[in-house]
């Protein structure tokens, strides 16, 4: 029997189609892909589903004001899936003007991890200089911390009054309260860009992995509940496939160090952690360069697919040269290591320089700092 999706699992999707049909997500039509072709994770279908993605493309279209929401769990570093989503909200800010709210979560990081605010605010600087390194532009963005934004909390406490016990377990499983109000507040986060005080109702899509769906599809049923008092219009998702571990038997996870690649790792870390990626390759050099290796199996090869190949020729090559066996998975990696270093090194170098502006964007109450 399939189960429900698990925002708190590192559980990897093992059929996407059935999503379509157990949730109604919406499937990527030939026009969207290619209005949002610039980017490889549309391109490649990695972006694979929507849940109403054409409305906000027309209201772009037709020059009215439209917003991305998103947010990070400060728990640790950015690693590759922080970065896929951040790489999406920050296309779409730059593509379609679209004002981005970021949330650093917090009271989720609290309530999922145990994390106390003071020992989390290091990990959300740390994550917000990552994203101004990626390109994010502060000038069109709202960023915040949940535990600092009233109308966000507010708005958790307002959907509380309409929403029961069993329409959470239903959505989540048996789960203790504080992960309960984690959701609420989730929904303040995704519907607070449509309050007058950031400019009323307006289109807002939301770049999720698809294992939260279930925040997304409660958070549209609330809209829908408080349409006549806010004029909520049901926000917009995306949702990309998940990444596997480096392992290849999860998905990439923050709770599993040496299965992810962060923004912070070093050159040495990197070839380790390489060195031991799963990978398609035969049991002896003979077999694979006789049979070719299958890149559908390789880790190293969606490493390149999702993350670290802009251009399409060089992800068919390196396909090619897989399959035909022309190139041994030692030889595949060592130049795939190179690449990946140059894009770290030159991340951390912006990010480094960042640092300081990151910290004065979340410049810390002294409700929160320690004694």
């Amino acid at each position: 029997m399939k189960k429900e999706l698990d925002p708190w699992s590192n559980q990897l999707v093992s059929d996407y189609e059935y999503l379509f049909t157990e949730f109604g997500l919406q499937r990527m039509s030939p026009a969207l892909v290619k209005a949002l072709s610039g980017h490889r994770l549309y391109r490649r279908g990695i972006v694979f589903a929507h849940r109403d993605l054409d409305k906000f493309l027309l209201a772009s279209e037709a020059g009215k004001k439209t917003a991305v929401m998103t947010g990070i769990k400060p728990s640790s570093e950015f690693h590759l899936g922080s970065r896929m989503t951040a790489e999406q909200i920050i296309f779409l800010q730059k593509t379609f003007g679209s004002k981005v709210f970021y949330c650093i979560a917090d009271v989720e990081a609290y309530a999922d991890n145990g994390l106390p605010f003071e020992d989390s605010h290091a990990n959300a600087v740390d994550n917000v200089a990552d994203l101004l390194a990626l390109g994010l532009d502060p000038e069109n963005t709202f960023l915040y911390k949940q535990s600092q934004n009233m109308h966000v909390t507010n708005l958790a406490n307002i959907f509380a009054r309409k929403t029961t016990l069993n329409t959470l377990e239903a959505l989540y499983g048996h789960q203790n309260l504080a992960l309960y109000l984690a959701v609420l507040t989730q929904a303040g986060d995704i519907l607070a860009p449509q309050l007058e005080a950031f400019g009323g109702p307006k289109n807002v899509v939301v770049p999720v992995g698809v294992d939260q769906d279930p925040h997304i599809r409660f958070t549209r049923d609330l809209a829908d509940k408080f349409k006549e008092e806010f004029g909520f219009l049901a926000p917009a998702a995306t949702f990309h496939k998940f990444f596997r571990a480096l392992n290849g038997e999860t998905k990439m996870s923050k709770r599993d160090p040496l299965g992810v690649m962060t923004l912070n790792d070093t050159p040495e870390l990197l070839k380790k952690k390489l060195a031991n990626t799963l990978t398609g390759g035969r049991a002896t050099a003979e077999e694979q360069r006789r049979l070719g290796a299958e890149p559908e199996k390789c880790v190293v090869f969606e490493l390149m697919q999702y993350h670290f190949y802009d251009e399409d020729a060089d992800l068919k090559k390196m396909e090619s040269d897989c399959r035909s066996g022309s190139l041994l998975c030692g030889e595949c990696k060592a130049i795939r290591l190179k690449h990946i270093q140059d894009i770290f090194k030159k991340h951390q170098e912006r990010k480094k320089k960042l640092l300081p502006k990151a910290g004065k964007m979340l410049e810390m109450p002294i409700a929160f700092k320690k004694k």
